[in-house]
């Protein structure tokens, strides 16, 4: 059996591979944090022959949970990883936690097949991603600045309207869904649609697809190469190039709505929520929120409304993290926080797939119709 993870997006440690039935690895965590949680490697071996991974060190990752999730399914029960023999079609695997190593077994029908959390993303789909985004009608490409190791804060501006929105993705490298919910967006854009036309009729539509290139080049879970956690970076006076970058930017164009994507590795389900815990937060601000929401879930079954974190909103916002900073920052922007889920929605769950690389891209397509709302609401107020 040969194991690689020196492949884009790669990360694994190989303890020994010398048995198929029982090969031995362990998670890395981020250089100087202790973030652990994602893998991505290519196994190679015998077709038909029965293959057992153990992640012998899985239990490390549950010592940062966040607050009040000592009640809920941590990141190793209900998240089975997935395989594909080509990299682009992805299915779920059985797998087992038993409190300390996570295992994982597949009798493959090919010898080549590649592992991973979530489905990465691989540099051609990040280029394509980039193409897809620059050739769309009217749009203008310009770079916002350099990452720590020398790569392009893209961003993508479509659209006339006098109001700023902004989406941004992949802060943490792990959370690929965000990838996969811009290609939705972009496939949505590219009609082009009569939502789509009156959105960007009325807004001007700015999209950073990867704040954190360094991060997803190494395979890192949620810092850059030099460990950083970019979604603490954002109230800081000397802030990480790539979040100053941004945070430039939007200082100069001024923020409207914000969609800042991640994903919960945890949570069975995903969610959205408003900055509503910041100084500045006055209760006339959650009825957009409210009108956003329920618009995106009508449009989408997947988003469930009302839900959060567990324990719900903290008394005290951090406004080091983006959707925080952007929310006390514009008061009069509608700053939010989405949360994907590497699981499945309990509510809809679909055992082959869990949330895959379709439903995210149907939850971008979706995004139109709260932004649109949004857009109408703010014509009328």
């Amino acid at each position: 059996m040969q194991i690689d993870a020196a492949l884009p997006s790669g990360r694994i440690r190989v303890l020994d591979a010398t048995d198929s039935g029982g090969i031995r690895l362990s998670l890395p965590a981020d250089e100087g944090t202790p973030f652990l949680c994602w893998y991505c490697f290519e196994a190679t071996g015998p077709a038909n022959l029965f293959r057992r991974f153990v992640i012998e060190n899985a239990s490390d990752s549950l010592r940062g949970r966040l607050p009040n999730r000592n009640g809920d399914s941590h990141q190793w029960n209900g998240a089975g990883p997935v395989a594909s023999y080509d990299g682009i079609d992805w299915f779920r695997l059985d797998h087992a936690f038993d409190g300390r190593a996570f295992s994982f077994w597949h009798t493959p029908r090919q010898e080549r097949v590649f592992y991973a959390k979530f489905p990465p993303v691989w540099p051609a789909h990040e280029a394509a991603q980039r193409d897809r985004l620059a050739s769309l009608p009217g749009a203008r490409h310009d770079v916002l600045g350099q990452s720590g190791q020398g790569r392009t804060i893209d961003r993508f501006r479509l659209g006339e309207g006098p109001l700023q929105f902004w989406v941004i993705a992949r802060q943490h490298p792990s959370e690929t869904q965000g990838a996969y919910f811009l290609d939705g967006l972009a496939e949505r854009l590219a009609l082009p649609d009569a939502d789509s036309r009156a959105l960007l009729a009325a807004a001007t539509l700015h999209i950073v697809p990867n704040v954190n290139p360094d991060g997803w080049t190494a395979g890192q879970t949620r810092a850059t190469p030099a460990g950083v956690n970019l979604n603490r970076e954002w109230n800081s006076a000397a802030p990480a190039a790539e979040v100053a970058a941004v945070r430039a930017a939007m200082e100069a164009s001024g923020v409207d709505v914000s969609l800042d994507c991640h994903a919960d590795n945890e949570l069975p389900f995903l969610f959205i929520w408003p900055s509503e815990n910041v100084p500045s937060w006055t209760a006339d601000r959650r009825r957009p929120f409210d009108l956003f929401e329920a618009t995106w879930a009508a449009a989408n079954p997947d988003l469930i409304p009302g839900r959060a974190y567990p324990g719900g909103c903290p008394a005290q916002a951090d406004l080091s993290m983006g959707w925080n900073w952007i929310g006390e920052r514009f008061p009069q922007a509608l700053s939010i926080l989405l949360e994907q889920t590497f699981k499945d929605v309990s509510e809809r769950p679909d055992p082959v797939t869990g949330w895959s690389i379709p439903r995210a891209r149907a939850l971008g397509r979706s995004v139109i119709a709260p932004l649109l709302a949004e857009a109408r609401r703010r014509a009328t107020a």
